[in-house]
């Protein structure tokens, strides 16, 4: 097993959850922090998990967004 293999699994324990069906990992960035004086790596875990459901933004017509915007408006303006 090795160092990037054994990190997964660290994490997979930390963090999995049950059900698991796949994980995985990215370095996003890495920077030096000159105030603490520490190197600064930040990474991403993914997980799938069986049984979770696809989510999908609602969509909402074009009227409903102009209403919704003239209430913002109409807020703004009892406010100032």
């Amino acid at each position: 097993m090795n160092k990037w293999n054994r990190l997964l699994a660290t994490l997979d324990a930390v963090f999995g959850m049950k059900g698991r069906e796949s994980s995985k990992f990215k370095k996003l960035s890495q920077d030096f922090d000159e105030k603490t004086n520490e190197h600064v790596i930040v990474i991403e875990y993914r997980v799938k998990v069986a049984g979770t459901m696809k989510s999908t933004p609602r969509k909402q017509s074009v009227g409903q967004q102009m209403a919704f915007l003239r209430q913002l408006v109409a807020a703004q303006g009892k406010t100032q």
